[in-house]
């Protein structure tokens, strides 16, 4: 069984922060027993590669996670790989390698896996999500990239208790330790094949599946190449 990375540590519940990401790295560094950190309102967070991402107070689901069971993890990439399964085994949702959380082609919210250094320097990985909840329209520029929960599905959702919920079902899910645990459910949700992404390098690849590690196979001018997590940007169109 799971040991709960969360056991004998402290929700907290923040009204409006910058970033729950950077609030938790400051308890990761002062050790506190603080292992979520919640947040009704997110006014400058980030997702990856330094993307804003804005959270409004009863819109959206912002909320970061604290591993400390997981300190100095070989593979911190599968924890948020964990993490974003357990958000879509509890809003049915799809997920797209490594990060994104989608219904179809339109981006529902998304994971941000970092290392943050203790006070004794054990990097202890920090999963942030976002997930739009309850939003009925969106900026001109991501009317047609992103959707929400009530738009997708209907219904209107409690952000605090979404976040339960997902905290429940992570620590119902295997160990992420190896990929092949996680691999028959990540093949229940997964929507990567076929998708277009860029590499750092500027070429242009389309997504074949997901490797025996949990590394993308991709097909770069008819070669097959494997890409690490960090490597990859997706998008309905090559930027």
């Amino acid at each position: 069984m799971k040991s709960p990375t969360w056991a004998n540590d402290e929700w907290m519940e923040v009204e409006s922060v910058t970033s729950t990401q950077a609030l938790a790295a400051k308890y990761v560094l002062d050790d506190s027993k603080i292992g979520v950190v919640y947040a009704h309102e997110q006014t400058g967070g980030r997702g990856r590669f330094d993307r804003t991402w804005l959270s409004k107070e009863g819109d959206s689901l912002t909320f970061s996670l604290i591993f400390r069971a997981y300190a100095d993890h070989p593979n911190p990439y599968l924890i948020g790989m964990s993490a974003a399964l357990a958000v879509a085994g509890v809003i049915h949702c799809q997920v797209r390698w490594p990060n994104d959380l989608t219904v179809g082609e339109l981006k529902l919210g998304g994971i941000l896996t970092e290392l943050l250094p203790d006070s004794e320097g054990r990097l202890i990985p920090v999963v942030g999500i976002g997930i739009n909840l309850n939003q009925t329209e969106f900026p001109p520029e991501l009317e047609q990239l992103a959707t929400s929960v009530h738009l997708s599905r209907g219904g209107s959702y409690d952000p605090q208790l979404m976040a339960h919920r997902i905290v429940e079902r992570f620590a119902s899910l295997p160990e992420p330790n190896k990929w092949s645990d996680l691999l028959p459910i990540w093949n229940v949700f997964d929507n990567t094949p076929g998708k277009k992404y860029r590499m750092q390098s500027g070429e242009v690849g389309v997504a074949l599946g997901i490797g025996s590690d949990g590394q993308l196979l991709c097909s770069v001018d008819g070669e097959s190449r494997t890409v690490l997590a960090a490597e990859a940007i997706f998008g309905s169109q090559p930027a």
